[in-house]
């Protein structure tokens, strides 16, 4: 297939996706519709069992996968959340199963409907990188690293490769292709790539709330007297900006993940063991510490730090034919907020969408439709995070002091009212709008209370 190759009715000859990841998984499983063949690039070597690799740094911490890219996984792959359940991933109703306890107060539990499947980043991804092993067109190639685009006349045509030997330098080899996907996670070098073809580089929004966390596994104790599988606490910024997270997940384990916002920063490191349920203690709540005391550790504290949200705007750029980027490549958030592989199938439902409408135009209308898919997460997440940045409540200004009230309200109420816990949590699952918690009976109420003073506690 030379660069010069024409494709009609809206499909592609061959398909490159730089990257093994969810996102290049997914990416690889919507083009095997469109494409007469795939190839997957991973500079790792791909294991053959649930386990962590390196290209993958945030692998051995807490993942969640939200309730609509559960449901997006599931229509891309019919029979996966079964599979996950026979593999020992339990099934949590986030209000039901859900401790969670914001500095405002527990959310009520009750049978939401909202669910999630607890399961590992590892199994997850081995058990979706199975089924689209499995495809007839699709193939991987290992141990291979992208190193630039092969360009042409507006057009991109391919990919320069080249092994990965250990050192860093390896045979390069050009792979010719119809479409290359860029799914290679927050490293991408999509913009160098570009920079070197003589386009510009996407104007780039970043928001960095400086948080950091550290994950620990544990032997999950006998379920007889505990009443739920999950437990969430939610910092109390600027007082108190710790938090943490616990959750069930297959294989009888557990895993706690401690975060800090700012100069306040969890433990990490080999001999962190101590010091990391110290830190647990000193939560705005005593939920996660008093479910660790006891528990049987089974791994090292894992510590994280690359936790700004970053925006890469290429639905804005000009951009040549033949290349796309997708998924955390294009838009990371904050992992601390459990979003991104749910961010990575929205990225893939896009893709089936703009894909289904044809070949002419389709680069463009594949990254303005992922632009729009991703941005209601982006909003929320940022607007979090950019409060929290700031080093007080002072430097929100008075603006940003009443909005930060207002917010504190309507999780007042939804500590004491089903209907207004259960929009939080769709909000946050992605099944709803971030104006969802707009509705005038909610945030009327809330808006007139944060104008009184608060009286101290």
């Amino acid at each position: 297939m030379g660069r010069n190759a024409k494709v009609s009715g809206g499909t592609f000859g061959r398909a490159v996706v730089v990257g093994a990841g969810i996102s290049g998984l997914l990416a690889a499983r919507v083009l095997s519709e469109h494409a007469s063949g795939v190839i997957v690039l991973d500079r790792d070597a791909l294991p053959e069992g649930p386990h962590d690799r390196r290209g993958v740094p945030q692998g051995r911490h807490l993942h969640s996968l939200a309730t609509r890219g559960s449901q997006l996984l599931e229509g891309f792959f019919p029979g996966l959340d079964a599979d996950l359940a026979r593999k020992g991933a339990p099934l949590v109703d986030q209000a039901l199963d859900t401790v969670t306890a914001f500095p405002e107060g527990r959310l009520p539990r009750f049978r939401s409907g909202i669910t999630m499947r607890a399961v590992s980043r590892s199994l997850l991804e081995r058990e979706v990188r199975r089924r689209v092993e499995a495809l007839p067109n699709v193939r991987f190639s290992e141990r291979r690293e992208a190193a630039g685009l092969l360009h042409s006349k507006g057009r991109v045509f391919g990919v320069l490769t080249r092994d990965r030997d250990g050192s860093g330098r390896g045979v390069p080899e050009e792979i010719e292709a119809d479409l290359v996907v860029d799914a290679s996670g927050n490293a991408s070098r999509a913009p160098r790539w570009l920079s070197d073809l003589g386009y510009a580089a996407p104007e780039e929004e970043v928001v960095d709330a400086r948080l950091g966390y550290a994950t620990r596994w544990y032997r999950a104790p006998e379920p007889e007297g505990r009443d739920w599988k999950s437990l969430a606490v939610l910092p109390g910024w600027p007082e108190n900006p710790r938090g943490g997270s616990l959750r069930i997940v297959e294989g009888g384990l557990m895993t706690a993940v401690l975060l800090g916002i700012g100069s306040v920063q969890p433990p990490s490191g080999p001999e962190a063991g101590d010091q990391f349920e110290a830190y647990a203690e000193l939560l705005p709540s005593d939920a996660l510490a008093a479910a660790l005391r006891g528990a049987e550790p089974v791994s090292p504290v894992y510590g994280y730090r690359r936790t700004a949200n970053r925006r890469r705007r290429y639905e804005r750029a000009r951009m040549p034919e033949g290349f796309v980027v997708t998924g955390d490549a294009a838009c990371v958030l904050n992992p601390s907020y459990g979003q991104g592989m749910t961010l990575a199938a929205l990225s893939a439902e896009a893709l089936a969408r703009s894909l289904a409408k044809g070949r002419s135009g389709f680069e463009r209308r594949f990254q303005r439709a992922q632009a729009r898919a991703v941005s209601p997460a982006w909003r929320t997440t940022t607007a979090s995070d950019a409060q929290w940045a700031r080093g007080s409540l002072e430097e929100l200004g008075a603006l940003g002091r009443y909005a930060h009230r207002v917010s504190g309200e309507v999780i007042r109420t939804a500590t004491a009212d089903r209907r207004a816990a259960r929009d939080l949590l769709a909000v946050k699952n992605l099944l709803a709008s971030p104006l969802r918690l707009a509705r005038p009976a909610l945030i009327f109420p809330a808006a007139l209370r944060a104008t009184k003073p608060r009286l101290p506690a």
